[in-house]
Parts: structure tokens; C-alpha cells; sequence
């Protein structure tokens, strides 16, 4: 629940932010069309306000009805969504609709101050000029020379249509950062979705398969007898799926420094420490160093090591199970991604606890992966010795620790999912505008002899390069966006990993770049239907 909620915290936002931007260029083109109808009000004598009301009526109005059909989906089809894909792995009753006041009251007003605002914003440039100026249409804007025109050597080489196309991009500069920033966004939500998807399902493979090699914990019964456990080392003996175990001193202690909040730990020591490293390795997850125990110190897991604020060489207060606090110093922090472990030789544990260490755990290491019926079989038999009071399989905890992962994954695709409509309504949005502002251009390039498709491409060549450059744009504030959201996500026992794999970059520029091509093709239909000679009428 913690986790969906920090989630849940990070993303409105983005979400509004595209939002405001859809809106300010949505209401400036609505504004721009209406030049005339605004010049005619203001030379029969209606004021500033009366004018404005029109408009703000409108963006009032397309605020309301977006925020009641958007609180419809967020407090029905999501919920029950998510809670479905949760109620497939735990016995929950059936969900329950709760309206919050309080989300509802401010995402209606995040919602009308994005579009009341750029309403607003547009329309005051316009009311600030006189009937006469609104009355005739805006004057195209120039085109001026750009600095690629003066690398001779470089612009020589362009085609006709490339040079156009260079000089069109830094003629609207305005469209064209809208473009690039609504575009990088929304590539940056979806690349954060598909990073999250791999933090998730990566934890399992690198926690248990790159970190731990044993296959299974046996806890010993501390009242079992010498001929229980010569019983149990013949069941282990005879058993030829057991390659080799190692006993551990394992308990429960509190890691405490003055001003952090205490965190629970396990206190690790393997009987033979030179032979831990056939259990567990211990590496460095930035440089990929590998480190083995000695007696100078402890070796602690990095999530531990950022609670506290403690690197190699520093020390650490460990609180035992008789409320002693011990000192020891930190001589590694090694990758680990779930729970908390502190590693020591025995020397090391007898000079801090003054004890010697009692080994209530074996770990079993297997020739191979079992199946479930020969994990079942084995724990079976070595029960059956009343040595060892429980087995449990590191496969059973990466299984039942999977399926809690993938959980998260139908909130990961909503994201995506979300994202990706997203991207297509700023696509459009914006693509449309550029067309309606450039209508008179386009009209005039037809009249000159331009085919339907060098008319579409005449567009889509500046489309194209706005769309490259805002996923490159995009993957940047991706990378950042998912380190943020991993950050606020993560629980106090897990460590996400925050590699993003190179497909996920590939699957986020291809579905930016698909929903491109499809408003492409829709406005290629828009364009072929353009009436040519109402475009150009004169308005003398």
C-alpha cells in the first residue's frame, strides 16, 4: 500500500503538467481563430470582460466535465483493477468505493487553474490590441536566416525541402519547445512504467540467483539430541541432490544510531568463514569488486549502509537481544536487495559479544534447482530427524517474493497505459495546431503543384525531428524520473535495482514514434480535403 502510494504521489503530477501545456496551446489557437470575432466585439462596444467570458465559460465548462468523467475512472476502473490484481494473490474481501473530498475538490482545481489561466494568459495579449489590428488576420510569422545557413560547406549540401524544413523549425519556436517538452514528458512516464517493471522483476534473479547460492535454510532444534542429529547428517549424507551446507550462528538484532530511526537486522556467522563464498557473494554493485569476511570488521548490505550513513571504515551500534549495544566497524557494504544482514567471522563476534557463537542454522547448497515435489520429499526427510525444526527454499521465498513483484505490475501497465494516451492526444494536439496556424502556407504550396503526400511530409519532416528530439529528452528525465519514483517506492526491507534495460528505451520510443504515424495518416486525410481557395481568400 506504501509503495502504490508514493507512486501514486509522483505522477499526477506530470500528468497535470502535460495537461497545462495541452491547454495553454489548446486555448491560444482557440483565441487566434477568433481574432475577428474578438475585434468586431470590442469595435460594437463590449468590454474586456464581457468578451472574456465566453472563454472562460468554455475552458470552465471542458475542466468540469474532464475532472467528473477523470474522478469516475480514478475512483472506479482503476481501484477495481488494481485491487483485483492484488486479490489474485491474497484472500481480500471485495473492494470498496471511497470518495475522498478532498482529492476530488483539488483535482477539479488543478484542473480549472490549467485551463482558466492559459485562457486567460492568451486572451490578455488580445484585448490589450484595437478592433483594428484583431480584425485582419495575424501576419505569418518571417522567416529569418539560421545559424546553420552560415556553415556554408554544411548548408550547401541540404535539399530544397531540408532547408525548408531547418528554417520552419526555428520559425515557430514556441510550437516547437511545446512539442519537444510534451513529447519528452509523456516518453519519460512511459520509460519510468517500463523501468519500473524491470526494478520490480529484476529483485528475484539478482537476490537469489547473482547474491545467494544455497538452495535452502534449515533451522536447527536446539533440544534435539546427539543421536537426532547423527540421524540427520545420514538423511544429508545419503542424499545425493545435497552438494554441499555450511552452519551459521544467525540472530535477530537491532542496528541503532542517535538521531536515525532503528532498523531490525540479521546478524550472520558462518562456522567456516573462508567458505562463505560459496553461499553468498559479496560484491560491490557500482565498481563490482568482490570482498570475503576477515576480523577487522563486519560486512553490511548497502540499503542498511544509506539508513545510517555509514561507508567503509565508519562503525556501527548493534543493540543484541539483551538491549547491550555493541560497536563494530564497518569493513564492506556489498549489494543486497532484500532485508537486512550484518556478516561476521566468529573471532570478530566473540570479541564484540564476549560469546562464542552457537550455529542454529545450515545452509544447503544443491547440485541443481529441485522441482516442488523433491523440495517437498527433501523436507520431509530431514524433518523426520528432529534435528531440524524447519527447511525453508530460497526458490519457495523468490516464488511467493515474485508473485508480491508482480503485483505491482498492473499499476506499472496503468502507468503506461495512461502515458501513452497521453502522448497521442499532445501529438495531436499539437500537430493540429501547427496545421490550422499554417493553413494559408500549405494551401499556397498545393496551389503550387505540391502531391498530397509532399504536402503531409512537408509537416511531418519538422514533426519527425521534434519527436527524436523530445525522446532523447525524454529518456533523460525517464532515467531520472524512475530513480526518484524507486527511491519513494521502495520499502524499508527492499532495495530496488535501477537498471532500466535497453529494450524498455526501445519499446518507449517506439510507441511515441507509433502514435506519431498514426496522427500522421490522420492528418494526411485532413490535409488532402483542404479547401484551397477558402484558405486563400483575400480578407480585404
Amino acid at each position: 500500500a506504501d509503495r502504490i502510494s508514493s507512486i501514486a504521489t509522483v505522477f499526477p503530477v506530470f500528468f497535470f503538467m502535460i495537461a497545462a501545456l495541452i491547454s495553454l496551446t489548446t486555448m491560444t489557437r482557440m483565441v487566434d481563430e477568433k481574432r475577428g470575432e474578438i475585434g468586431t466585439l470590442k469595435a460594437l462596444g463590449y468590454t474586456n470582460w464581457e468578451i472574456s467570458q465566453k472563454y472562460i465559460v468554455y475552458s470552465t465548462t471542458a475542466s468540469i466535465i474532464g475532472s467528473l468523467i477523470g474522478l469516475a475512472i480514478g475512483y472506479y476502473l482503476f481501484p477495481t483493477v488494481i485491487f483485483d490484481a492484488y486479490g489474485s494473490m491474497y484472500n481480500l474481501p471485495s473492494v470498496i468505493i471511497t470518495h475522498y473530498p478532498s482529492y476530488t475538490i483539488q483535482s477539479i482545481i488543478v484542473a480549472l487553474l490549467c485551463t482558466l489561466l492559459a485562457s486567460l494568459l492568451v486572451l490578455r495579449v488580445d484585448l490589450l490590441s484595437t478592433p483594428a489590428t484583431l480584425m485582419r488576420p495575424k501576419a505569418p510569422k518571417p522567416g529569418k536566416r539560421i545559424l546553420l545557413e552560415r556553415i556554408s560547406w554544411l548548408w550547401s549540401k541540404f535539399s530544397f525541402n531540408q532547408k525548408v524544413t531547418a528554417r520552419n523549425l526555428f520559425r515557430y519556436k514556441q510550437r516547437m519547445l511545446m512539442t519537444v517538452l510534451g513529447i519528452a514528458g509523456c516518453t519519460a512516464m512511459i520509460l519510468t512504467g517500463f523501468g519500473l517493471k524491470d526494478s520490480i522483476g529484476d529483485i528475484v534473479n539478482l537476490q537469489f540467483n547473482k547474491i545467494w547460492h544455497y538452495g535452502a535454510t534449515v533451522t536447527i532444534n536446539e533440544d534435539s539430541t546427539t543421536q537426532e542429529k547423527e540421524n540427520y547428517e545420514k538423511i544429508k549424507a545419503d542424499d545425493s541432490q545435497i552438494k554441499t551446507s555450511l552452519n551459521l550462528s544467525q540472530h535477530n538484532m537491532t542496528v541503532v544510531k542517535k538521531g536515525y530511526t532503528s532498523r531490525e537486522v540479521t546478524v550472520d556467522v558462518p562456522q567456516q568463514e573462508k567458505r562463505l563464498a560459496e553461499f553468498i557473494t559479496f560484491n560491490n554493485r557500482k565498481s563490482g569488486d568482490t570482498y570475503t569476511l576477515s576480523n577487522d570488521g563486519v560486512i553490511i548490505n548497502e540499503k542498511l549502509a544509506n539508513f545510517f550513513d555509514v561507508k567503509s571504515g565508519d562503525e556501527l551500534t548493534i543493540r543484541d537481544t539483551d538491549n547491550k549495544d555493541m560497536t563494530v566497524k564497518v569493513q564492506e557494504v556489498v549489494e543486497n536487495y532484500a532485508m537486512h544482514f550484518v556478516y561476521m567471522t566468529p573471532s570478530y563476534f566473540e570479541k564484540t559479544f564476549n560469546k562464542q557463537p552457537e550455529y542454529n542454522v545450515e545452509l544447503l547448497k544443491f547440485d541443481k534447482s529441485l522441482s516442488d515435489k523433491q523440495e517437498d520429499n527433501l523436507a520431509d526427510k530431514l524433518m523426520k530427524s528432529n534435528y531440524a525444526a524447519n527447511v525453508s527454499f530460497t526458490s519457495q521465498i523468490g516464488k511467493t517474493m515474485d508473485d508480491t513483484m508482480s503485483s505491482l505490475n498492473i499499476v506499472v501497465w496503468v502507468l503506461i497505459i495512461s502515458a501513452a494516451l497521453l502522448a497521442f492526444v499532445v501529438l495531436y494536439n499539437l500537430t493540429n495546431i501547427n496545421i490550422s496556424e499554417r493553413i494559408r502556407e500549405l494551401s499556397t504550396i498545393k496551389v503550387l503543384g505540391f502531391y498530397d503526400r509532399e504536402v503531409t511530409m512537408y509537416v511531418y519532416r519538422e514533426n519527425n525531428i521534434l519527436t527524436v528530439l523530445g525522446i532523447l529528452l525524454g529518456f533523460v528525465l525517464g532515467v531520472l524520473l524512475h530513480g526518484y519514483v524507486l527511491k519513494t517506492a521502495e520499502i524499508d526491507m527492499m532495495m530496488f535495482p535501477t537498471t532500466v534495460h535497453p529494450i524498455s528505451y526501445v519499446y518507449s520510443a517506439l510507441l511515441t514514434i507509433l502514435f506519431s504515424f498514426i496522427v500522421m495518416l490522420i492528418m494526411h486525410r485532413k490535409l488532402k480535403h483542404v479547401d484551397m481557395i477558402e484558405a486563400l481568400k483575400s480578407t480585404e
